[in-house]
């Protein structure tokens, strides 16, 4: 079997048994989601990227305690909470990371005027602040849900909770990102 075409617990069968190239494979297959994962956990891509080889680096070390049939997604992203969750303890931070604001926005069809250009770089900085702001297990679940389109029974298995519990998460993040949202939208009739 080709590793590009295999799935990616087989591909941790192989790496379980001391295949490089097939950790090579869910590296680069993993390299987009996850990153995006931890910049939006950390705020800050550098170390985002650090902690990314960090997380690939217990992979390797690991790779014997993984267990098939778990999903290979869901113990990565485990992994890489853990290392979100020391990070902050050994900063001593509460959810205080910096915000950098996006290099590029995605902009609707058609030519966007400087106006549009400055609204949406304006509000995406603002739902990076109002994310960057909620406490870890919230932004955790928040980012998990939105942006990595992950199941509420996939993110209660990585963050080792109930599901009601991420649920309850999810729904307090919203709230947050809304009363953060809400007063800077109106005066800045965004």
């Amino acid at each position: 079997m080709k590793p590009e075409s295999a799935s990616d617990e087989w591909l941790m069968g192989q790496v379980k048994s001391g295949r490089r190239d097939c950790l090579e494979t869910l590296v680069r297959r993993y390299a987009s989601p996850l990153l995006t994962y931890l910049q939006r956990m950390v705020g800050d891509p550098h170390r985002a990227e650090d902690m990314f080889q960090d997380a690939f680096l217990a992979v390797w070390v690991k790779r014997r305690t993984y267990r098939f049939p778990k999903r290979f997604r869901s113990w990565l992203f485990a992994i890489a909470t853990n290392r979100c969750r020391e990070a902050f303890r050994q900063a001593n931070t509460v959810a205080m990371v910096t915000v950098e604001e996006p290099d590029e926005i995605p902009m609707p069809c058609g030519s966007p005027t400087p106006v549009d250009v400055a609204v949406a770089t304006e509000t995406a900085g603002l739902v990076a602040t109002a994310v960057a702001r909620l406490p870890d297990q919230q932004r955790s679940v928040l980012v998990m849900r939105n942006w990595n389109g992950m199941s509420y029974t996939e993110i209660a298995e990585i963050v080792g909770c109930s599901e009601a519990t991420v649920r309850s998460h999810m729904h307090h993040a919203l709230a947050a990102v809304r009363r953060f949202l809400e007063p800077r939208m109106k005066t800045n009739d965004l």
